[in-house]
């Protein structure tokens, strides 16, 4: 690539181990007409756009092509589910140190951050009446579990928070609130599942399902992150498939009484020193120092 001049193209992949909880809602749907930057850079970005083609065939076709999927594979296949602050995520951080090593990859380190400690435990979800229903569930980031008994309670299903804001405190008080919201984009669906809980809470529910934020589904929940808005009462919340979702929504419309017994052993604990994974791939032919930032995480559900 020649020789390399003393200002260079520096591409920090900063492959962050932090975990997920309360992310999801801040970075969404990021498309360069929706953020607020200036022109000059709006254009500068989408010149590069030649060069991203370029590298993605070469991902997809080229002398890469596999290997993202290959790596990926046996990360998952050997520490499986990497919740932050546990000892999967940290032997992972080790893997992937010794994978950028071997990839050719400087500055190869790991700093310190402090990350929330989250703990999935038992969980389990059935539907009782009006009959006896399994319900795929996952509880999400952040949730408060249940009393050891779990809960029993009867149901309100709504598609909106503009439906729920219509319903009084008296409809709520006591129930396990189902949001089902109808997709629309991720960022748009996601805020059911990330600000769910502390709306139900406001006006009395002990617990919240949401439907899974996804645009389809094969009878698996999807999980993720959520917030508990200050002051509001913390209820357990958690995901289920899009297809009970929808089942539950019809029945609660139909004007049956829908009871679902909740049981979640989740909890969270003082918060964990982690690691941020970070590597430099340095470049050659830029006259002027730019850098530019890849970040995703390693830990995952």
């Amino acid at each position: 690539m020649g020789t390399r001049p003393n200002s260079v193209l520096m591409l920090g992949l900063a492959l962050i181990s932090g975990l997920l909880l309360g992310t999801d809602a801040g970075v969404l749907d990021n498309r360069i007409d929706q953020c607020n930057l200036p022109d000059a850079l709006v254009q500068e970005i989408r010149g590069y756009q030649p060069i991203v083609n370029k590298i993605v065939q070469r991902i997809v076709g080229g002398e890469f092509a596999g290997k993202t999927w290959d790596s990926l594979a046996e990360l998952v296949d050997t520490f499986g589910a990497r919740l932050a602050g546990t000892d999967q995520l940290e032997r992972t951080i080790d893997w992937v140190l010794e994978q950028m090593g071997r990839d050719g990859l400087e500055n190869v380190h790991t700093e310190e951050a402090s990350v929330p400690h989250w703990v999935r435990g038992f969980e389990s979800a059935q539907l009782v009446a009006p009959f006896k229903k399994d319900l795929a569930v996952l509880g999400l980031g952040t949730s408060v579990g249940t009393p050891r008994a779990g809960i029993i309670a009867d149901v309100i299903a709504v598609e909106s928070f503009k439906e729920f804001e219509g319903l009084s405190p008296a409809d709520v008080k006591g129930k396990i609130v189902v949001f089902v919201p109808e997709w629309e984009s991720y960022g748009k669906t996601v805020v059911y599942r990330s600000k769910g809980a502390s709306v139900a809470a406001k006006k009395g529910a002990v617990a919240t399902l949401i439907r899974s934020v996804t645009p389809f589904s094969i009878g698996s929940p999807h999980t993720g992150g959520q917030d508990y808005e200050e002051g509001v009462r913390k209820i357990p919340s958690a995901c289920i498939t899009v297809e009970d979702a929808e089942m539950i929504l019809r029945k609660y419309r139909r004007g049956e009484t829908l009871t679902i017994h909740l049981e979640m052993e989740d909890r969270n604990l003082e918060q964990f020193m982690s690691r941020n994974t970070i590597a430099e791939l340095v470049g050659t032919t830029y006259t002027n120092y730019s850098v530019v930032i890849v970040s995703g995480h390693l830990d995952s559900w």
